[in-house]
C-alpha cells in the first residue's frame, strides 16, 4: 500500500496498470502472492466494488486500493483497503470519505465475542441512512446498486472470504479468535466509490486491529 501511494504522489500520469504491477512486485519480494488479483480503481470505475481498475488515475477523484495477498509460506490471506485522492477532492467525495471512516470506527467498536454479526451490519446501515447516504436500486452482484451495497465484513484465513460473515442475511455470531474484515463503503455512479478496510481479531473483551496503516485521504 505504501509503495502504491508513494507512486501516486510522484507520478505525473499515474495508471491503474502501473499500480497493479507495483503491488505484484512488492508482494513477490515479501514471499507473497495475489491469486485473486487486487483493485486500484479510480473515479467512476470505483462505483463498482469489485472493479479491478484500468487507465489513468486522475486527480480530484477517489481511488480505491484493495490488496488481499496470500503468504506463500503459510497459505493464509490478509485483506486491506484504502481510498485516496490525488489533490483536493470534491465536497461530496470528502463527505463520503468522512462518513465511511466514522462507520468503520463504529463497526470496529462493536466487535466482541458473542455479538450477532447482523446487529453490526444493521448499525452501519442505520448510521449511513442517518448521515444522508441513501442506499437504493437493484444491483447485479450486490443487493443494491448505490450506497452501502455490500456486507460490512467477512472472515479471512486460508480462504480470502470465509466465515463468520458480517452482513444482512447472516446468522453468524463472533467468537474469540475470529479474524474478520471491517470494510464499510459507499458507491455512487456519478461520484465513484469509497471503501476503508481493516483486519481485526476478536479478543476476550473486544478486538485488536491487525492493520497498522494510516487512513490519509488526500495524498
Amino acid at each position: 500500500m505504501e509503495a502504491v501511494t508513494s507512486y501516486l504522489r510522484k507520478a505525473k500520469k499515474p495508471s491503474s496498470e502501473k499500480a497493479h504491477a507495483i503491488i505484484d512486485k512488492v508482494l513477490s519480494q515479501l514471499n507473497c502472492e495475489s491469486p485473486q488479483g487486487h483493485i486500484v480503481a479510480g473515479g467512476l470505475q470505483a462505483a463498482e466494488p469489485h472493479e479491478r481498475g484500468t487507465g489513468l488515475l486522475r486527480p480530484g477523484v477517489p481511488i480505491v486500493i484493495d490488496i488481499f495477498p496470500r503468504s506463500k509460506k503459510t497459505g493464509y490471506f490478509a485483506d486491506m483497503s484504502r481510498t485516496v485522492c490525488i489533490d483536493k477532492p470534491s465536497k461530496k467525495a470528502k463527505k463520503m470519505y468522512d462518513a465511511v471512516l466514522a462507520a468503520q470506527e463504529l463497526g470496529i467498536s462493536m466487535v466482541k465475542p458473542g455479538v450477532e454479526c447482523r446487529s453490526i451490519q444493521d448499525a452501519i446501515e442505520k448510521f449511513f441512512a442517518e448521515s444522508g447516504f441513501e442506499t437504493s436500486g437493484k444491483g447485479k452482484e450486490f443487493p443494491y446498486a448505490e450506497g452501502f451495497v455490500h456486507g460490512l465484513g467477512h472472515g479471512v484465513g486460508l480462504d480470502i472470504h470465509e466465515g463468520p460473515r458480517i452482513g444482512r442475511k447472516t446468522k453468524d455470531v463472533l467468537a474469540i479468535g475470529d479474524v474478520v474484515t471491517i470494510e464499510p463503503g459507499l458507491y455512487y455512479k456519478k461520484i465513484g466509490g469509497v471503501r476503508i478496510e481493516d483486519l481485526v481479531v476478536v479478543t476476550k473483551k473486544g478486538c485488536r486491529n491487525l492493520t497498522q496503516y494510516g487512513k490519509e485521504f488526500i495524498l
